[in-house]
C-alpha cells in the first residue's frame, strides 16, 4: 500500500519509484531531473515519499490545472507545474511558508483550496521560472514527509505474527487476522487506483461512484470529501472537483496541527496574496 497510497499520483504508478530503485540497489535515492518535456503526474509518481511533503492539483479560474509538489529533502523547496508541464520552483523558505500558511488557514476552519485560484495564482507569481530542475535527495525522512505521515498497514500484520508466540489458538487468530488485513489492503489499493484516475474538473458524482467519502467537511464554498486511509482530500464546488490535496490537510489539522508550525512566521500574512512575505526577511534571503 505504501507504493500506492498517494491516490492522486502514486496509486496509478506502473514503474518502480525512486525509493524502490534505491532499496534494490542498497544505496541512496538517485538524482531526479525534471525538464520542460516532463509530465507532471509522471514526475510526482516517481518522487520518493521520504523527500515529499505534499502534492496537490488545483483547477483555477484560468482553466489550466496547476500541480505542486513540496519537497522535504534537497535544495529545492517545491516544484510547480502548469497544464502538466514544468513552470518553476520555490526555494526552501518559500515552500515552508506556503505549507505553513495553508495549514494555518485550514486550521482556522477555512480550507485553503476554497480559494484555490488565488493561492495558485500567487504560487505561479512567486515561483522562479525554470526549464530544467535537478533534484538530489539524501534519503533522509523528516516529520513532514509523506513517509512520516502515512501509516504503514504492513506493521500490524508483522506484529501479529511476531507476538502470537507458540500458543496454537493465538496462531489461528493471528493468521486469520493477517488474512483479513491482506484482503483489506488489496481493497484499499484498488480504491487508490480508482481515485488516482480522477482529475480536477471531474464531477462530484463520478467521485462518489468510485467510493463514498470516509469523512466530509461542509465548508463555506463547497465540500471537502476526504479519504483518510489514503490521506487525500477532494475539494468540491458546484458539483465539480476543484482540487486534490495530499496529505489530507483536513486530517492533519485535526491530528497533527504542529506540523504546520514554524517559528517567527508572521501568521497575519498567511493569506493567498501575502504568504510569501510571512517569513522573516533573512529566512527568505537564505532560502535560495
Amino acid at each position: 500500500m505504501r507504493q500506492a497510497i498517494y491516490a492522486v499520483v502514486a496509486a496509478t504508478l506502473s514503474l518502480p519509484t525512486l525509493s524502490a530503485l534505491a532499496d534494490e540497489r542498497g544505496n541512496a535515492t538517485p538524482p531526479f531531473t525534471i525538464t520542460s518535456a516532463s509530465d507532471a503526474r509522471t514526475v510526482m509518481r516517481g518522487l520518493p515519499e521520504e523527500a515529499v511533503t505534499e502534492r496537490f492539483e488545483a483547477l483555477p479560474s484560468s482553466g489550466a490545472v496547476v500541480a505542486y509538489v513540496g519537497l522535504a529533502d534537497g535544495d529545492v523547496g517545491g516544484v510547480v507545474f502548469q497544464d502538466g508541464r514544468l513552470a518553476g520552483t520555490l526555494n526552501r523558505a518559500q515552500a515552508d511558508a506556503f505549507y505553513a500558511c495553508r495549514g494555518y488557514t485550514t486550521a482556522r476552519w477555512h480550507y485553503w483550496a476554497q480559494d484555490a485560484s488565488l493561492w495558485v495564482e500567487s504560487l505561479l507569481r512567486v515561483a522562479q521560472p525554470a526549464s530544467t530542475v535537478d533534484l538530489v535527495f539524501s534519503g533522509t525522512s523528516t516529520s513532514r514527509s509523506l513517509r512520516a505521515v502515512f501509516d504503514n498497514p504492513a506493521i500490524g500484520q508483522v506484529q501479529a505474527l511476531v507476538e502470537m508466540g507458540t500458543n496454537p489458538l493465538k496462531v489461528v487468530r493471528a493468521l486469520s487476522k493477517a488474512h483479513r488485513a491482506q484482503r483489506q489492503r488489496e481493497a484499499d489499493e484498488h480504491l487508490g487506483r480508482e481515485l488516482g484516475k480522477l482529475v480536477p474538473g471531474d464531477s462530484e458524482k463520478r467521485l462518489a461512484e468510485v467510493a463514498p467519502p470516509q469523512d466530509v467537511a461542509f465548508v463555506e464554498r463547497g465540500l471537502v470529501l476526504a479519504y483518510p486511509k489514503h490521506s487525500l482530500d477532494f475539494v468540491v464546488s458546484e458539483g465539480r472537483i476543484q482540487a486534490l490535496q495530499q496529505p489530507s490537510f483536513l486530517q492533519l489539522v485535526r491530528a497533527k496541527p504542529a506540523l504546520f508550525y514554524m517559528p517567527d512566521i508572521a501568521w497575519s500574512n498567511c493569506t493567498p496574496e501575502l504568504w510569501s512575505e510571512a517569513l522573516p526577511v533573512q529566512a527568505t534571503t537564505t532560502g535560495g
